[in-house]
């Protein structure tokens, strides 16, 4: 990057958060202290108010505003893509509201960029899972706007597991995208402590007056990281062939993938951790005699357990023949 899109980047930056400590600058530039503090210099003497130190960190004076920012089009492009995501995986609310976002991007460009970007987005597409209904509005923008500004929500929320519909204050923490959907993770009130809410279980949000510390929770990352691979996590080690290795892909990671290395005779030796044996010996069935159990010899027995159960199971029909 060179000085003149550094500053340029650097004003931005700087726009963006109330205070901005210098060692983000650092880190965001991949430059040295006395390099920021020459840009931060250049900015100030061509007319930016910058106030702070390096102390504390730096801060544009409010009421100062950038000129209308520009993209490029590789910029627009890269912004492009995340639509398409979001096209397949939010609620009509948010899909409306970025489809806005994209019509005023759109308007800055150039032409040529314009051009370009339009015959990008016709050549570009997602590829929905399949899924029996379409995304409900899960009042998103209301969730969003009560974690950013630490404020109680009331709640009217649907749980499966009993068909049952409660009202709920809760303290929310923070939102997470997985298994296909958004999930709120909040601290409930009426059962006192950190719970995981799916968004289009949501029927009904009202944002209270209350404002919440979320620092009296735990971080709610950990939270969803404990709930999802349990407390007792344990290490399980297996032998491949390079076939199924490839196969695995991307799904090893969803069983709890550490590492792999690559044995003499071609194949590999995996470790994972997974909480539940039982359903990680599931997952490896797939693989038949390609899969190899090293360790340890629990894991071993919920294989062949398995395999005896499939065994009888797929063969009673042929010796109830003989």
């Amino acid at each position: 990057m060179n000085r003149i899109d550094r500053l340029n980047a650097l004003l931005i930056h700087l726009q963006g958060k109330p205070r901005v400590p210098i060692g983000e600058l650092e880190e965001r530039f991949e430059v040295g202290r006395r390099t920021i503090f020459r840009d931060i210099r250049s900015l100030i003497d061509s007319g930016v108010p910058i106030g702070g130190d390096a102390g504390e960190g730096y801060f544009i004076v409010e009421g100062y505003h950038l000129p209308p920012v520009v993209f490029n089009k590789e910029e627009a492009s890269a912004i492009l893509m995340g639509a398409k995501f979001i096209e397949r995986s939010a609620d009509p609310h948010t899909i409306q509201t970025f489809e806005k976002a994209m019509y005023k991007i759109k308007a800055v460009l150039k032409y040529s960029d314009k051009e370009y970007l339009d015959n990008l987005e016709g050549r570009i597409a997602i590829r929905p899972s399949p899924s029996p209904n379409p995304t409900p509005d899960s009042h998103i923008a209301e969730i969003q706007s009560a974690i950013a500004t630490n404020r109680l929500i009331d709640i009217t929320y649907y749980s499966q597991y009993n068909d049952a519909t409660t009202q709920r204050e809760v303290e929310p923490l923070g939102m997470v995208f997985y298994s296909g959907r958004w999930h709120l993770i909040a601290y409930c009130r009426l059962r006192a402590d950190l719970r995981d809410f799916r968004a289009d279980r949501i029927q009904k949000v009202k944002i209270l007056g209350e404002h919440i510390d979320p620092s009296k929770h735990p971080n709610y990352m950990d939270f969803l990281n404990e709930a999802l691979l349990g407390t007792d996590a344990k290490e399980a080690t297996i032998r491949c062939s390079a076939l199924v290795a490839r196969f695995m892909g991307e799904q090893k990671y969803y069983q709890g993938f550490v590492e792999e290395k690559k044995l003499e005779d071609g194949r590999y030796e995996m470790k994972f951790v997974t909480p539940y044996y039982d359903y990680f010996a599931r997952w490896l069935m797939m693989y038949g005699n390609q899969i190899e159990i090293v360790s340890p010899n629990e894991l071993q027995g919920h294989a062949a357990t398995l395999a005896k159960e499939l065994l009888e199971h797929h063969s009673a029909p042929f010796l109830a023949k003989t």
